[in-house]
């Protein structure tokens, strides 16, 4: 689906979701995804983990986060964006209708008319032909936010106390002391009471915060992030 933004990183979560849903009830739920470290999947430093992640993650769907400026990571995905927008002649489109329609066209000849050489002068469907079976099945209640708290659980965020005694996790201040002003520590997360464990430089725990903004329906609408 074509997005009329310039960029992947200023389209509404609202306008993204349903179309992953519509791509997972297609082709069926994906094991995992590779993505880059741009908005919406991943952060320009890879943390923290985008809201629309651990929406995926609670699905069952592992993320495989490439490393930042790392673009050769998903070769072959960067790679068929380049050939299919040759392919649809973008350029020539005259609105976002005809637009849509090539690329709709472009998707299935690559699929199911384009013989591959290195395939055998197959096309890719019928050597994998298997594509067309859903094996994991997208379903609603299939959502678990105790995945998220698992993945969170296996992480180790450092961060730096400014001058204040603060840190910022989580797009979200936590107090400290300023008796640790330019030192790091060290963040894990407690999955059994979803809060904030905070390390000193000694592995001492020094603060457990709540992370009451993790909640599963926060993390069910993709609102973790919002202050409201």
């Amino acid at each position: 689906m074509f997005f009329p933004y310039h960029r992947i990183s200023q389209v509404p979560l609202k306008e993204i979701l349903p179309r992953l849903i519509c791509v997972f009830e297609h082709w069926g739920k994906p094991g995992s995804m590779r993505v880059d470290n741009g908005e919406p999947f991943g952060s320009p430093k890879m943390n923290p983990t985008t809201a629309l992640s651990l929406w995926l993650i609670a699905n069952d769907i592992d993320m495989i986060f490439n490393r930042p400026y790392c673009p050769q990571m998903n070769a072959k995905v960067e790679k068929m964006q380049d050939t299919t927008s040759r392919w649809a002649e973008i350029d020539t489109c005259q609105n976002l209708e005809e637009l849509q329609s090539r690329l709709n066209q472009e998707v299935i000849i690559q699929r199911t008319a384009y013989k591959v050489t290195r395939l055998g002068n197959k096309t890719r469907l019928e050597v994998f032909h298997e594509l067309e079976i859903s094996k994991r099945i997208f379903r609603v209640q299939d959502f678990d936010p105790e995945r998220v708290y698992a993945f969170l659980a296996k992480k180790t965020y450092p961060r730096k106390v400014s001058s204040d005694g603060q840190i910022t996790h989580f797009c979200r201040k936590i107090q400290i002391s300023t008796k640790y002003k330019a030192q790091y520590i060290t963040i894990k997360f407690n999955a059994v009471e979803c809060s904030w464990q905070v390390f000193d430089n000694k592995l001492n725990l020094i603060k457990t915060s709540k992370a009451e903004y993790l909640s599963p329906d926060n993390i069910m609408n993709m609102t973790v992030f919002q202050r409201t």
